[in-house]
């Protein structure tokens, strides 16, 4: 079979696949066309329709964006000219410049000069915004990010510690280190205070002087964790990291502590959360000439990637910068509205987690509903119906409970305040717990959102999109 043919063929396959798909609630997404013969030229009207069609994907999907209250704490709203910038460079030469001074070799390659420059830019900004002497921009996620860190800080015979599930540890460490020969220790905690258990911590290091990496790495995250004091409880050769995916925007705006100043060795994380860039990820280190920089910086890449997407450089310096010109008055408004809501799901009768001490200190609220089977079909479900868009979670503190994690970043970017996540709030409790008809509740948030447009995004460039600058910028983007 020719090339042609074959490309062809799976063109024709991929469209099949596409015509059956149909929407959650029954309707066709595309009407079926005749596949056109291998190797037959496609005609100008042919090529028409099949746009045509992928443009009724991105209808359906920008329609969903404006409708939903996009409640998870994983996700935002990237500002247009974050978006654009992603299609620039043309696909993007190669890049993988360390973040140390190297030789030339085999990785190396010829440049314009631009993706020097852009990392440039990138780098010091980044080292700006986290307080750190180096910033490696060359992650793909930030999965991959703290295992470059577990990797260039553990041998086979180490251990680590980080956070177990139940307490909001990620997913991506642990069945790395058993296949990698590393030893897998749990932070211990106070389930009512959800703060590690320093002394107890001190205790577990000192039985286990195999261990040489401590990494604070919770995706369900409501507190600030003692850092300092996590610091001090450790002996000098152990590598402390902090995992800033959730709570990146929160540190680099002020409105949360620099874990570089209070003793972490390295700040990692993506840039999709409370970040709004696109899904890429980063680490940081604290002390340029740290003997752990080179080993965590090479298993990143070339080891665990052979291509960072360079395209996505400009695309994360223009979101850093949005969080360099906007992020004190974001992160406190995240802060401010997380309250807001935490506060009237709370009043409105709605098992929240974290009373104790005023229910969240980050962009997260976390809602106990009981079991596992429930809490999912409750995000999946009644939620989703009502145009509520969240995830279901073990709760940590919650002694194996299961609920929902919510986060605010996203509905923050797109200029929601306190009066309307109270509005939120009573929305989302009308489904959790009045079991009200989810097509009516669909109807108020489509109703709240409608001033709320994703065309102008807050705390974004978004206002200057149309200025002669950003025109030019476009004009070499898309030459």
């Amino acid at each position: 079979m020719r090339a042609t043919e074959s490309a062809q063929g799976i063109v024709d396959e991929a469209e099949g696949i596409i015509d059956g798909v149909t929407r959650s609630d029954g309707r066709e997404v595309a009407e079926r066309t005749d596949a056109v013969p291998a190797g037959e030229a496609w005609s100008v009207d042919r090529v028409a329709h099949m746009l045509e069609r992928l443009t009724s994907d991105f209808v359906l999907d920008n329609t969903y964006r404006e409708q939903h209250l996009s409640l998870t704490a994983s996700e935002n709203y990237p500002s247009k000219l974050v978006r654009m910038l992603g299609g620039g460079l043309q696909g993007s030469f190669y890049e993988f410049a360390p973040p140390y001074a190297s030789e030339p070799g085999e990785w190396s390659f010829p440049d314009s000069g631009a993706n020097a420059s852009l990392v440039a830019k990138l780098t010091g900004l980044g080292q700006q915004l986290f307080e750190a002497a180096t910033f490696d921009w060359r992650p793909n996620g930030g999965s991959v990010a703290e295992q470059g860190v577990l990797l260039g800080t553990c041998a086979r015979g180490d251990g680590f510690v980080h956070f177990a599930h139940k307490d909001g540890g990620h997913f991506a460490l642990e069945s790395l280190a058993g296949a990698a020969g590393i030893n897998t220790y749990h932070l211990p905690m106070v389930d009512r205070t959800l703060l590690v258990d320093v002394d107890r911590l001190a205790v577990l290091v000192a039985e286990h002087p195999e261990i040489k990496l401590v990494i604070l790495d919770q995706s369900f995250k409501l507190r600030w964790q003692p850092l300092a004091q996590i610091r001090a409880a450790l002996p000098e050769g152990v590598f402390l990291a902090y995992d800033a995916s959730h709570d990146g925007a929160l540190i680099a705006g002020g409105a949360l502590p620099q874990p570089t100043l209070l003793g972490a060795d390295a700040i990692h994380g993506n840039t999709h959360k409370t970040i709004p860039g696109p899904q890429k990820a980063y680490v940081a280190f604290r002390d340029a000439d740290h003997p752990k920089l080179k080993s965590v910086s090479d298993w990143i890449c070339p080891q665990m990637q052979s291509n960072s997407h360079a395209e996505l450089i400009a695309p994360m310096y223009v979101a850093l910068s949005e969080i360099a010109l906007y992020g004190h008055d974001y992160a406190r408004q995240i802060l401010a509205n997380a309250k807001a809501l935490a506060g009237t799901l709370h009043e409105e009768g709605v098992r929240v987690s974290g009373e104790s001490f005023g229910f969240t200190e980050t962009h997260q609220v976390h809602i106990i509903t009981g079991c596992a089977s429930d809490a999912l079909a409750l995000a999946l479900g009644d939620l989703a119906r009502a145009g509520i868009r969240t995830t279901n979670i073990e709760v940590p503190g919650s002694n194996g409970l299961h609920g929902l994690r919510l986060g605010v970043q996203a509905m923050t970017r797109r200029g929601l305040r306190e009066a309307e996540m109270r509005e939120v709030a009573r929305l989302v409790a009308r489904v959790v717990l009045r079991r009200a008809e989810p097509t009516a509740v669909r109807t108020e948030v489509a109703h709240l959102l409608q001033n709320f447009t994703l065309d102008r995004l807050a705390y974004s460039f978004d206002d200057h999109i149309g200025s002669p600058a950003a025109a030019r910028l476009l004009g070499e983007v898309f030459r």
